[in-house]
């Protein structure tokens, strides 16, 4: 209990005095608008992965006005010419005797009528409207409701890897900055080293042995700068990938660079995107298997048609009617048995994707929470290191001065206090790396999370 009180008392000092050394080594920043949230913003705006995401959210619904249209008439217009090889007529032949008397009635007792000319002209209007579906539709209404639900929880996981990346991206930026810091106090010191070596040398004092190694020093430094400038540019160029915004426009900023304060209340995962998504689609998959009893049930439709050219109607036939019927399936094939059988499957691999994800899940959970503990004691250690370097440095630069110990042991000081900084520099940027991977793990990264 002891060690774990001197341990967080051991961090809220080092945070503060982060906060303080931040403050007091950051340059005025021309791009003083460009903060974190503002680039996490302008990168959600341009994500691809979100845009593709709201592209599949587009899908569903027109999936779901594709499904409820079922439920509209399918209306045809049908236009048809026709030529017979003659014209259709009922003839009654001559009966074999006289039923009247020729004083009553002397005409024929033949007769021909013709009920169809050869060509025929017509147009008609039918439509047929679904009235019961043996609840297939209502059931698959539902499956897709889950299915969109689904697919707009997997946006929040591509919203949290935007946040991370940019996160990530700024807080290199932020390093370079402060690394640049350190590196040029180190080259006044530096100067007033060579000033001082160059004097020493003059009176006899030092060798050009010594100031051959004050010189090597300088260029370890300009090696130092040239890289620090590959990793602006590379950070620049991942924040210009991700927000879209020009390089030159990037170029001076000059982050903060803190640590942050992880989360450690959360103790699941149930808050994952993952999660979330594919606890819909196991519920949409067993509506879709409900949705299967369909195949056994009738379905009910009404039907109608109108004669729109009445012209070449035969005497036997109406001029529109209207109707109800049912449509029974007695045997398919066994086709609806096995599109049965393949949704308890899809139900079964949702069921073991959501468990598998689950496991994996709440192992990365339990994995960051070890790197962020991790990194806080390492940053304490850091920040521990650097203190002792500097006193080690001034302790050397004070008994070089005095003649105690030669420009080499100097010039390691230096390098130790160097390398000290840099380290707990780096130290501050992983500990906010495992603090946001960690928030990542439980599903509640949030733009205020990175500040």
């Amino acid at each position: 209990m002891k060690r774990s009180t001197t341990f967080l008392l051991s961090l809220a000092t080092l945070l503060t005095s982060a906060v303080a050394f931040g403050q007091s080594t950051t340059p005025p920043a021309v791009g003083v608008g460009l903060t974190r949230a503002a680039l996490i913003e302008q990168a959600l705006s341009r994500s691809y992965a979100l845009a593709t995401n709201q592209a599949e959210q587009t899908k569903v619904k027109i999936e779901q006005q594709s499904l409820r249209n079922q439920y509209l008439p399918e209306v045809t217009f049908n236009p048809t010419f026709t030529h017979l090889d003659r014209d259709i007529a009922i003839t009654i032949p001559r009966l074999p005797y006289q039923p009247l008397p020729k004083e009553i009635y002397s005409g024929p007792y033949d007769l021909s009528q013709v009920i169809q000319r050869r060509d025929i002209l017509r147009a008609t209007v039918s439509a047929n409207v679904l009235l019961f579906s043996g609840t297939k539709i209502p059931t698959l209404g539902k499956a897709l409701v889950l299915k969109g639900k689904a697919v707009s929880a997997m946006a929040d996981k591509e919203r949290m890897a935007v946040i991370r990346d940019v996160a990530q991206a700024y807080d290199q930026l932020a390093l370079v900055a402060k690394s640049e810091t350190v590196l040029a106090e180190a080259d006044t010191r530096l100067l007033a080293q060579t000033t001082f070596i160059n004097r020493a040398v003059k009176e006899g004092l030092a060798t050009p042995y010594d100031r051959s190694k004050v010189e090597l020093a300088a260029q370890d430094l300009k090696a130092k700068h040239v890289d620090l400038d590959g990793k602006r540019q590379l950070a620049i160029a991942r924040l210009t990938q991700l927000t879209g915004l020009p390089a030159a426009q990037l170029a001076d900023i000059r982050p903060e660079l803190t640590p942050l304060m992880a989360d450690t209340l959360a103790t699941g995962v149930d808050n994952r995107p993952e999660i979330k998504a594919l606890t819909f689609s196991e519920q949409a998959a067993n509506y879709k298997q409900k949705a299967t009893i369909a195949g056994y049930l009738p379905q009910a439709y009404a039907f109608g048609k109108n004669e729109l050219r009445r012209q070449d109607l035969s005497a036997i036939e109406p001029y529109w009617y209207v109707g109800v019927g049912i449509r029974w399936t007695l045997f398919d094939k066994m086709a609806a048995r096995s599109e049965r059988r393949t949704a308890q499957q899809d139900v079964l691999i949702a069921q073991n994707n959501l468990n598998q994800t689950r496991e994996l899940l709440t192992l990365n959970l339990a994995k960051s929470r070890t790197e962020v503990a991790t990194a806080n004691q390492l940053l304490v250690v850091a920040q521990q290191k650097t203190t002792l370097a500097r006193r080690a440095l001034d302790i050397a630069t004070k008994q070089y001065e005095q003649g105690l110990i030669r420009i080499t042991e100097r010039l390691e000081a230096e390098s130790d206090f160097q390398k000290a900084e840099l380290d707990y520099l780096q130290a501050i940027v992983n500990q906010r790396s495992t603090a946001i991977a960690q928030r990542e793990a439980t599903g509640d990264l949030t733009v205020g999370d990175v500040q």
